[in-house]
């Protein structure tokens, strides 16, 4: 009969694989479906045209990452307590100042990409001509957050939920690109296809969320404007800002770099960087997914101080995408020049080894998947934000000098070294935390 700690190691390594999966389904058909979409723009549009559309919805995400807070993380962080021991008032208090901020930051998000089209959008490589679309536009950024609803799947265990909510948007872009390629349509309309995506994910997520909150009798009598109480959720603010100022660096890092290339080499070149990115990324998707489902089963063992349970499950995870890592590589060289000819619809010179390059930093990704969770779980999002800081200081620069001597591949390359150091700087902290909490194996009969 195996021991009572070891069960509840492998049980929640069960629960991180089994909501991995519900997520993994989701964003599968959403990333099969991409690729239809994406080659139906650029079939519709031009390779071109297609590139000033990238540029436009990368700026408006990138913005929406850089000024949302992340409000799913303080509602796990906080709210894990109330919810599960039913103290419904307090959880009701921090539901709504996770919701008021989703809206507060999504208007302001919307503010800041008008404002920023205004100004750098010359600069961006965007045509004067479509800078008015590419204004309103920016308006899609106050539906782009859904993180009260997405910490609500994440609380229930839930999360086949987000799937289902993934599906709306899929099936709205498909349906909104197949016309568009039928009738001929432009950028602006495209640029509205984009824009009901949003929408319909803002609809779909907030109402499943709602709804499971209800049908489980999870909310009392709740009320919007309420605000929290003294001892409500102690340093709230400066955990919501950490981990928000965490995504903001995260999200220059992976977006602005792709303006950078369009601003320096065009908008054609941009759509190269941009799809093969997301091949890379979407290769990769299945074990990045992995980071969500880790948050309430890290707050589990944290609540039981079963530390060295976090260390197993932490070195079984590096083990399983170190493995995986090498499967990704061997499909890339097999399929990845394949995927971005047929995404573009021409033969871009130096397609595979652009493909490796983005799948290589895509990879270096994964490393952090355990890592970020983790850290900000014990109360050290603080190191994560750290990496962040260092890595976007040396990143920014980095591309723009290589994306100059080396065109699209120096850009890549870029990439793959920032992520290297960001994986470096996470491991050191982690590494010092377990010397210190649970060195060595676990003693015989420790379960604390």
């Amino acid at each position: 009969m195996e021991p009572p700690i070891v069960v509840e190691e492998t049980a929640a390594l069960k629960r991180i694989f089994g909501n991995t999966g519900f997520l993994v389904a989701g964003r599968a058909t959403n990333a099969v479906c991409s690729f239809l979409y994406m080659a139906w723009s650029v079939r519709a549009l031009g390779l071109s045209q297609f590139g000033v559309l990238m540029l436009v919805t990368t700026f408006g995400s990138a913005i929406s990452s850089a000024t949302h807070l992340p409000s799913w993380q303080p509602l796990l962080h906080y709210g894990t307590d109330p919810f599960v021991k039913g103290d419904l008032p307090r959880f009701g208090r921090l539901l709504s100042f996770c919701m008021r901020a989703d809206l507060l930051s999504g208007a302001t998000g919307a503010l800041v990409g008008m404002l920023g089209v205004g100004l750098f959008g010359t600069s961006m490589g965007w045509p004067q001509t479509d800078q008015v679309g590419a204004m309103v536009y920016m308006l899609t950024i106050c539906v782009m957050n859904t993180g009260w609803s997405t910490g609500v799947f994440r609380l229930c265990n839930a999360f086949w939920l987000s799937s289902v909510c993934d599906l709306s948007g899929v099936v709205v872009r498909m349906v909104g690109t197949g016309l568009g390629l039928w009738l001929h349509m432009g950028l602006y309309y495209f640029m509205l296809v984009w824009s009901m995506t949003q929408l319909a994910l803002f609809i779909t997520n907030s109402a499943m969320g709602w709804w499971l909150l209800r049908s489980g009798g999870k909310v009392g009598r709740f009320q919007f404007f309420q605000q929290l109480e003294a001892g409500d959720a102690v340093g709230i603010w400066r955990f919501t800002l950490s981990t928000s100022g965490n995504h903001v660096l995260g999200t220059i890092f992976n977006q602005f770099g792709t303006l950078l290339v369009g601003g320096l080499l065009g908008p054609a070149d941009a759509a190269v960087y941009r799809v093969s990115r997301q091949i890379g990324d979407g290769i990769a998707k299945p074990a990045q997914l992995m980071m969500p489902a880790l948050y309430p089963e890290f707050i589990r063992l944290r609540e039981k101080r079963d530390w060295y349970g976090l260390k197993h499950v932490t070195l079984r995870l590096f083990m399983l995408i170190g493995g995986f890592s090498l499967l990704l590589m061997l499909f890339a060289m097999v399929a990845g020049n394949t995927l971005l000819t047929w995404m573009l619809r021409v033969h871009w010179p130096g397609g595979n080894l652009m493909i490796m390059l983005m799948l290589g930093n895509a990879i270096m990704g994964l490393g952090i998947v355990p890592l970020e969770p983790l850290l900000t779980v014990v109360g050290q999002v603080s190191r994560v934000l750290l990496a962040r800081i260092v890595v976007t200081i040396a990143y920014l620069p980095l591309v723009y000098f290589m994306a100059w001597r080396w065109h699209l591949e120096g850009a890549a390359s870029a990439s793959v070294l920032a992520s290297l150091l960001m994986l470096l700087i996470c491991m050191k902290p982690v590494m010092t935390w377990f010397g210190k909490v649970a060195p060595g194996r676990r003693p015989h009969g420790v379960a604390e």
